[in-house]
């Protein structure tokens, strides 16, 4: 061949691959692709080496994605064959499967894959996860609901987890995420699968979805470009027209696509969308329009992945074209993938009639085919295209997809407005309770069609009464709903307005609004909560408080109980604006909840513990303790709270209870002494730099003038660390005589040293100041606050038997220790000491620690000063690992072990008992053993200490 030939040969090359950099070598013509997917040179001689080997119509049929159902798997069904025969014989490049369940469609997969010469690449839209398309799997809440957590860990994990799930299940390409700047809030499709109606937030959300579906090795696929949130129109009903300029596209709908291009994400969906600002001809959508494929997005953007169609069954395509001409337009436009043809055949057909015809070009059909082949060859599909079915069940609908959803939900909860401070509602306060459904749906409601919000409140509050309308619903129905609304004295109304394909509509009905109105005009305690489109509230705004979920996934749900009740805390922003209303971006009403709320078996089970209750278990075996309760706290929930062993190593010796009373010891330092003094800082009333003979005289001897207050909480004061004052005295006054004039063993500021003189005499001052012993003054302002009703000192004759015995005392006492405080100074002070002598039980103890982690509130009262906690729970110096009163993590030998955080703080008891937080995870831990006994000289809880903390981290993350 002449080198002029070869000129022109070349040149033919370049202009028929377009979005391929072609280079020569050795005579061979190669090819780059898609930058996402990252093949080598050997990846490259695969796809070559098949398209050789590939006929006409087999390179046609590898664009058509047709529709699968799992359902269709029984050997019956027409389904199944129609599948078989466009799998085997028309030889299509992937299906792209909808509903149906886990097993029957992995099983399916792998019969179609058996059956395929070229590997499938399975599609799904998993939007919400599996569980939007599978009824036996996790449905996450919806995008919008994500973005009010404000925090894109969150969508990363969903990402991930949907990846690994969906491979497991033999799925390769998740046809999601949404970027859809939902401007329009009429808009019927896109709403709250939306992330929000700010490009920022979008594109951060988008982008950690992205990361996490590529670390679960699966395809992305962002969507519906150019944008379809400018509209009022549902495209599956109609086309939609998207009247916005070129600029406003670069200023907002362009920019997640931009930012998602830029992540790596392999597919871009095109929308049925008439775009005037790209596209002149009118009723020409997007996904056959060459100027919005190959001049705005492959040129402009530079994409060049997988251009993917929207469904080719929606009425914005079949209304203006045949099955013929729209298979046709979306190829010649740049389309790689047609998904859901109404039918596969013609599709196919079609465009092989048109390469004969020269309409399309052979080049143009073996440009999409490369890159079909080339994501194929990315996932090793051409290595194992099968599905292992014995290891979806250790992957699909784990534990950690249930609890991410969970999770999410809990924090997309958002309170929009709650003007007479009605949330959590305090149930005390109200003996007649009624919820009344309102739902969208066109059907007659009856009792078992109940939703999971009734059904939440049906079983948990026991006294209600319910009510149901839809938009069948007679005028009579709404008299009775009106009724029962004015013979209550609270009024709950779950409102489902929802987005669904070919509906056309998301607004609230005419007669569900009136119906709001009146109830509004009963000036009741009313409850309102949307269970989907969150705009409806500029629909009725004057009614005083209003939730939003964003959508009514069961943990949507379960969740929006949990915090109108006060079992959760409410912290979800507003990810959008709500026109015709003040409530903005941003805005949300943050509430904590009224109580801290046990499971009913005393395990969350979407948590995994089994190593936890082994250790535990073990520790009764080795002889660690004889008896113990643990409690574990996750994001305002217990999560776990379980009593082991018994009273002593006598097996006829009481059980422990979760309600058992422990001496908690030094825990005494900080549940107690501590506390107060937070509080009487923040009143101004004690002064953390004020010398301590400035309220005790008498102490300023002996080189004891200059220690602070901030000292004794830093344990640097310099006084000796233990006395055994029992050794030589009887009476509480001998024992402050004594402390008095004492002597230090170092210069105050000097050194850190444990000291227990210096918490008594933290404790003298505070009596001092405040006018009120100790234990008088926790009881007022902090236990019967936070009804820590079973946290005191000297617990009373007839609690002896609850309270779990510590040591056999047969050096001073000469008896078992039970029910009176363990360590002897703590007893010469007659039980009430700043360093000993509280009693508790561990689900009281998680309602102090809970208030911590609030920043000083529960249930709506505020306790300790936000800051105080704060800086008080935090490390003050580089020396040692203290904080004011409380201990903070180590570097090494923590008792909370290795995986807590830096942020995390704590205190061990002697006896046995120990409590730590992780601020970071949202995490508490309350261990309560009585190891001394029968002696006080067992120290095996010292490695079983950061043992039970790792395996609590571990279960929780």
């Amino acid at each position: 061949m002449s080198k002029t030939y070869f000129g022109v040969f070349l040149l033919i090359v370049i202009i028929s691959f377009v979005g391929f950099k072609d280079n020569m070598d050795s005579n061979t013509v190669k090819y780059t692709y898609p930058k996402a997917f990252n093949l080598s040179k050997e990846d490259a001689k695969w796809i070559e080496d098949v398209i050789d080997e590939m006929t006409l119509e087999e390179k046609c049929a590898q664009l058509i994605f047709p529709d699968a159902n799992s359902n269709m798997f029984s050997r019956d069904t027409n389904g199944r064959s129609r599948l078989e025969y466009l799998v085997k014989d028309l030889k299509v490049g992937g299906l792209v499967f909808f509903e149906g369940d886990i097993y029957n469609q992995a099983a399916f997969t792998n019969h179609l894959q058996l059956l395929a010469e070229i590997p499938l690449l399975i599609a799904s839209d998993f939007e919400r996860g599996l569980g939007m398309r599978l009824k036996d799997a996790v449905e996450y809440p919806y995008n919008m609901a994500i973005a009010a957590t404000r925090d894109t860990k969150l969508s990363y994990l969903m990402g991930k987890y949907t990846g690994r799930e969906g491979r497991a299940i033999g799925v390769h390409q998740n046809y999601a995420p949404v970027v859809d700047i939902n401007h329009d809030y009429r808009n019927p499709i896109v709403n709250i699968r939306a992330y929000s109606d700010n490009t920022e937030l979008i594109s951060q959300f988008a982008d950690s979805f992205i990361k996490g579906m590529k670390d679960g090795n699966m395809l992305t696929c962002a969507k519906h470009f150019p944008g379809h949130g400018a509209t009022s129109l549902d495209s599956h009903t109609e086309m939609p027209i998207i009247n916005l300029t070129k600029k406003e596209f670069e200023n907002a709908d362009l920019i997640p696509f931009k930012n998602t291009i830029k992540d790596g994400v392999s597919g871009v969906m095109v929308g049925h969308l008439e775009v005037p600002a790209y596209e002149k001809e009118k009723k020409i959508p997007g996904s056959v329009s060459s100027s919005i494929i190959q001049d705005l997005l492959i040129k402009n953007l530079g994409f060049d992945g997988l251009i993917i169609s929207d469904a080719m069954n929606m009425h914005a395509i079949t209304n203006n074209f045949n099955v013929k001409d729209a298979t046709i337009r979306c190829i010649k436009a740049g389309t790689d993938i047609l998904i859901f043809p109404d039918d596969p055949v013609e599709s196919v057909l079609s465009l092989i009639e048109a390469v004969k015809n020269k309409e399309i070009d052979i080049h143009r059909i073996e440009r999409s085919v490369r890159k079909i082949l080339a994501a194929k060859r990315m996932l090793k599909l051409d290595e194992n295209r099968f599905i292992n079915s014995a290891k979806i069940e250790g992957i699909v609908s784990s534990i950690e997809t249930r609890r991410l959803a969970a999770k999410i939900a809990e924090k997309s909860i958002t309170l929009v407005k709650d003007e007479n401070n009605l949330i959590p509602v305090d149930l005390k306060k109200f003996n007649k309770i009624s919820c009344i459904t309102l739902r969208d749906t066109k059907a007659k409601l009856t009792e078992n069609n109940k939703m999971t919000f009734e059904t939440i409140v049906e079983k948990e509050l026991k006294k209600v009464k319910f009510g149901r309308l839809s938009r069948k619903s007679s005028d009579d129905d709404y008299e009775k709903a009106l009724k029962l609304a004015k013979n209550s004295d609270l009024i709950l109304l779950p409102t489902y307005v929802n987005v669904r394909s070919f509906q056309g509509t998301i607004d609230i009905d005419q007669r569900h609004l009136d119906f709001i109105k009146k109830l509004t005009e009963l000036k009741k305690p009313l409850v309102v909560m949307s269970f989907g489109n969150p705009y409806i509230l500029n629909k009725f705004n004057e009614v005083p408080t209003y939730l939003t979920a964003y959508g009514g996934v069961y943990y949507s749900q379960k969740a929006m109980y949990d915090a109108v009740m006060g079992d959760a805390e409410i912290s979800g922003l507003l990810p959008i604006s709500i026109p015709e209303t003040e409530y903005v971006f941003g805005n949300g009403i943050k509430r904590y909840p009224l109580r801290l709320k046990t499971p009913e078996t005393g395990v969350d089970t979407s948590y995994n513990f089994a190593e936890v209750d082994s250790l535990m278990e073990w520790g009764i075996k080795d002889t660690i303790f004889p008896g113990a309760v643990l409690v574990v706290g996750h994001r305002g929930k217990i999560v776990y709270e379980k009593a082991f062993g018994r009273f002593t190593y006598d097996k006829k010796s009481n059980k422990v209870k979760t309600n058992s009373l422990f001496d908690i010891a030094s825990l005494s330092k900080v549940i107690g002494t501590t506390s107060e003094a937070m509080i009487l800082v923040d009143q101004g009333k004690l002064n953390l730099d004020e010398k301590v003979s400035f309220y005790i005289p008498e102490f300023g001897n002996n080189g004891k003038e200059n220690i602070t207050i901030r000292n004794l909480l830093m344990h640097n004061s310099g006084l000796p660390e233990f006395v055994p004052f029992y050794k030589k005295y009887k009476t509480a006054k001998e024992v402050l005589n004594e402390l008095y004039q004492i002597e230090l063993k170092y210069a105050p500021g000097f050194k850190y040293l444990y000291s227990d003189l210096g918490m008594i005499m933290l404790q003298k001052v505070m009596e001092k100041v405040s006018g009120t012993s100790l234990d008088k003054y926790l009881k007022k302002n902090v236990f019967d606050v936070l009804e820590m009703n079973n946290t005191m000192y000297n617990p009373p004759a007839k609690l002896k038997n609850e309270c779990v015995p510590t040591e056999i005392d047969n050096y001073w006492r000469n008896r078992l220790v039970q029910g009176t405080v363990h360590d002897e100074t703590a007893a010469l002070l007659n039980g009430v000491a700043g360093h000993a002598g509280l009693f508790s039980t561990g689900h009281d103890l998680a309602v102090f620690l809970q208030t911590l982690l609030n920043k000083g509130k529960y249930s709506n009262k505020t306790v300790f000063n936000p800051s105080i906690v704060s800086s008080w729970t935090t490390q003050q110096v580089v020396s040692n690992s203290r904080g004011l009163g409380w201990d903070t993590k180590s570097e090494k030998g923590s008792s909370c072990g290795n995986k807590f955080s830096k942020n995390s703080f704590g205190h061990t008891g002697f006896t046995g008992t120990s409590v730590w937080v992780d601020k970071d995870k949202e995490l508490f831990v309350v261990l309560l053993t009585n190891r001394v006994y029968p002696t006080r000289n067992n120290n095996k809880h010292i490695r079983f200490r950061p043992l039970i903390h790792t395996a609590i981290v571990d279960a929780v993350e």
